[in-house]
């Protein structure tokens, strides 16, 4: 069977990541797989994708009245001869959608919508919405996001639970070496925050919290991973709260950070919503995970087992139980533990390939 992916590009991204993953995983003898960007094709799952021999081209389309783009993209999924095209993340899925209602459609591929996330408002929000509900197959990753697709009138026969996946890391990358990158102490004791430096990933909130507990030791730091446009106000409030001591590093969107996070006593997952994969990330690195309770987080974390959980935007509650994990390690290495088994048990990738591996064998 032929597969045609599109995702918006192959960096560092969650999308990119789970996209690269399956693309490499899948059985050779059973699929052909070809992958398009949107965007840049370097970055770390282009590389995964060009050292596995996964074609991988860029296909850039700028917006839906990009026609230009759009030919391009058609005749790249045509020439393909896909049986199915799998669009990773919103601009993927709408962009995906509109290239196939060319198509003659008694050959045309059938699409499975991956991480298309909640549109946004007004127009581009309707017309995101009403291209997801065309979708031959919906992917959600937990019962949280299903409900979220009902309600923007997916039908359920289409909609497909598959959890995301994650793989252990197996060595971390040179302590001396990353700390001298990111500017702090070979000694620090580090704790982990971000994932995306926005308002959504609670970047600011990150920020608070660290402040409420930092002169507990001033050994702390906490490293800020991944980039964003709330990065120069993190930096800002980090710097008005600490004055003279401040502690706050930004690691930047690295491509080693999943094995970086190792070195971390604790992740923090400071997110409204989502936060999936930054908890799954800390887990099978075996550290605990301290997080806002999202639906999609409640479904991940085992509160009281693998992390915990507190209110989102609770702030004090949060560096409560942080302090906790600080003051006393065996508890921390005993969650961190948990989570590394469970991060193993629930979330690997054999299990991840075989559910996509059934719904391309359902459509073709």
């Amino acid at each position: 069977m032929k597969l045609f992916f599109l995702t918006t590009d192959l960096g560092d991204g969650d999308a990119a990541g789970q996209l690269a993953l399956l693309a490499r995983a899948l059985p050779r003898d059973r699929f052909e797989v070809v992958v398009g960007a949107l965007g840049p094709v370097t970055g770390t799952a282009g590389g995964a994708l060009r050292v596995a021999g996964v074609p991988a081209t860029a296909l850039p389309v700028r917006n839906v009245l990009d026609f230009s783009g759009m030919r391009r993209l058609r005749r790249a999924v045509q020439d393909s001869g896909a049986t199915v095209m799998h669009a990773f993340g919103a601009d993927a899925v709408l962009v995906a959608r509109l290239c196939l209602a060319r198509h003659d459609e008694s050959n045309a591929p059938r699409l499975v919508a991956t991480g298309a996330v909640i549109p946004g408002d007004g127009v581009s929000g309707w017309l995101a919405a009403r291209q997801l509900r065309r979708a031959d197959r919906v992917v959600a990753t937990g019962w949280a996001e299903g409900e979220r697709y009902q309600r923007l009138g997916v039908n359920g026969d289409r909609l497909t639970r598959i959890a995301p996946t994650v793989t252990l890391p197996q060595a971390a990358p040179d302590r001396a070496q990353f700390c001298r990158d990111v500017g702090v102490p070979e000694d620090a004791r580090l704790i982990f925050a971000g994932g995306r430096l926005d308002a959504a990933h609670g970047a600011r909130d990150a920020v608070g919290v660290f402040d409420m507990i930092r002169y507990s030791s001033p050994a702390l730091q906490l490293v800020l991973t991944g980039d964003g446009p709330d990065r120069e106000a993190a930096e800002g409030l980090g710097r008005a709260l600490s004055f003279d001591d401040y502690r706050i590093r930004f690691s930047g969107a690295r491509p080693d950070l999943a094995a970086a996070t190792l070195l971390a006593d604790q992740v923090w997952v400071t997110c409204v919503r989502g936060g999936e994969y930054l908890a799954l990330r800390a887990m099978a690195a075996g550290k605990p995970v301290v997080a806002y309770h999202t639906p999609e987080l409640g479904e991940i974390i085992d509160d009281g087992v693998t992390g915990y959980l507190v209110p989102p935007g609770d702030r004090p509650a949060l560096a409560t139980k942080a302090q906790m994990l600080l003051a006393y390690p065996e508890t921390a290495a005993r969650m961190g533990e948990a989570g590394r088994v469970r991060a193993a048990d629930r979330f690997g990738a054999e299990r991840f390939v075989e559910q996509y591996t059934r719904v391309y064998q359902e459509l073709g």
